[in-house]
């Protein structure tokens, strides 16, 4: 996860699709990570606008800067923020095809016709009355052990009261996970976080979207053929009647950053109603223009269909209002903390063990709050950027009645962060400062479960019948953060120790 300051500089037709604008002959991502978070909050605080635009040191700052915008979008001003933010995006970002130049949205009103066809793939797997099985590290658990675990979460600060409370519900209730009528549009479907093997499992019809990629597609198809559901997928020419699972992983893809527009036409022809599950990932400045693309075919779906729902995973390493009770943990936490610590803090001019939080704020409903900065260095600004894009999408669906579920994911050991030698060996020593790190298997498996929690609970906070309190309500609610918002330290502040102690596990 390296930080790249530039996107790619060509502009030939291999690089088509979504792409960032030209400044000075290149395409720099910088300029638009600046702008894009200073048009944001321009109408609620100049100066944060101001420091946002004029931040030159923006791959080491922009978390001073996504702080401050966390904390004011923690109230009524959400709503704006978000649709502010959205706008700016959508007006900076390209879409290139054909060596014509023009803005995302206007790219989605003209897709090329009859781009896509679908294959539909029955399961042939029986359902599973298992009920509810979550993971214990790598132990599948359910019924007795399963409580036990879950009341673990709560008593270590892995999960949010109201995260364990959802999942206690779909374990009393195993009839909410047959979800058989349910179709859900899985985007990134190979996404080694994503719920696309839980949901077939659980008999949804699953509409997946990922790359052009045989080996992935065969992996896909085969699940599907075990289970007890059904999966539609996109292939850019007719089989015929009855192809073989070969030539459907062969011929299987769609590139969200090139075939935006023609994937939304494609999903316009599938019945509804529709969840649409954003899980795709891409390194990078990349991940910038997926999170574009993929947001441009959410929007021209919701202004085009009326029963779309919504579905997100949060990062935890990211930046929220926080609710009061988690601060107040946290700052327990670091006013127990050893003398040893307060002895390293002293060494290094404050800079390490910082609390996790400076302090609880107050809304003018009287609400109290904190903003957590889980933001990683090595990770970047544009992956902060393409998350944050998620969230006001969340944030401005919601707000204008749309069913949204967008639940916080704990830390996880994904090949993404094994693949960086600093993540791995501090998410190896992290147990030590009070955070969980989950194995892919136990994550993909509950984040699915909470999921299905918000698909079947007439309570949940994804339901736009339930008022919430503040914006805040819809990121804070169900968050099963693996410790971060709850740990004593600031996750930055102790990198290096976690790193340091992992290594030496390791050893």
């Amino acid at each position: 996860m390296r930080l790249r300051n530039k996107a790619p500089t060509t502009t030939s037709e291999s690089h088509a699709g979504v792409v960032f604008p030209l400044t000075h002959g290149e395409r720099a991502t910088q300029p638009v990570g600046r702008h894009v978070i200073s048009t944001a909050t321009s109408r609620v605080d100049t100066a944060a606008s101001e420091a946002a635009r004029d931040e030159m040191r923006w791959y080491r700052e922009y978390p001073t800067h996504f702080r401050e915008l966390t904390r004011l979008s923690a109230g009524v001003n959400a709503g704006l923020i978000a649709s502010d933010g959205l706008a700016a995006l959508h007006a900076t970002m390209r879409f290139r095809r054909q060596g014509a130049e023009g803005s995302i949205l206007e790219a989605m009103d003209v897709p090329r016709a009859r781009y896509f066809h679908g294959v539909t793939i029955e399961g042939g797997g029986p359902p599973s009355d298992a009920g509810l099985v979550l993971y214990d590290n790598e132990r599948p658990v359910r019924g007795a052990a399963l409580a036990q675990l879950l009341d673990r979460w709560v008593d270590d600060g892995t999960a949010e009261p109201s995260a364990v409370a959802a999942l206690r519900m779909v374990d009393e209730h195993s009839e909410w996970l047959d979800l058989r009528g349910q179709t859900i549009v899985v985007m990134g479907a190979g996404a080694e976080m994503g719920p696309y093997e839980a949901l077939l499992a659980w008999g949804a019809h699953v509409v997946a979207i990922d790359l052009q990629n045989p080996a992935t597609w065969q992996r896909l198809v085969d699940i599907a053929r075990r289970s007890p559901g059904r999966l539609t997928l996109p292939t850019r020419q007719s089989l015929g009647v009855t192809p073989t699972d070969s030539q459907i992983a062969m011929a299987a893809g769609a590139d969200v950053i090139t075939e935006a527009p023609e994937i939304t036409e494609w999903l316009m022809q599938i019945e509804g109603p529709l969840v649409v599950g954003d899980y795709v990932y891409a390194a990078g400045a990349t991940h910038v223009c997926t999170a574009s693309a993929v947001d441009a075919i959410i929007a021209a779906l919701l202004d085009r269909r009326h029963d779309v729902g919504l579905a997100y995973l949060a990062t935890p390493t990211d930046a929220y209002a926080v609710p009061g009770a988690a601060v107040s943990h946290a700052l327990k936490g670091f006013q127990r903390s050893s003398p040893i610590v307060a002895m390293a803090r002293g060494l290094a001019g404050r800079r390490v063990f910082r609390p996790n939080y400076a302090g609880m704020q107050t809304m003018p409903t009287g609400r109290r709050f904190g903003v957590f900065d889980g933001l990683v260095i090595q990770q970047g600004a544009n992956y902060a950027l393409a998350k944050r894009i998620q969230q006001w999408r969340a944030t401005r669906a919601r707000g204008t009645g749309t069913w949204v579920s967008i639940n916080v994911a704990p830390t996880t050991r994904t090949q993404s962060v094994v693949s960086n030698s600093m993540l791995e060996a501090a998410y190896g020593g992290s147990h030590r400062f009070g955070l969980r790190v989950f194995a892919p298997q136990a994550s993909r498996q509950v984040m699915a479960a909470l999921l299905v929690h918000d698909l079947r609970s007439a309570e949940s906070v994804a339901n736009p019948g339930v008022p919430l309190d503040d914006a805040m309500d819809l990121f804070a609610s169900e968050a099963l953060h693996g410790g971060m918002w709850r740990a004593p330290f600031e996750p930055r502040s102790v990198l290096g120790f976690a790193a340091a102690t992992g290594r030496l596990s390791r050893s």
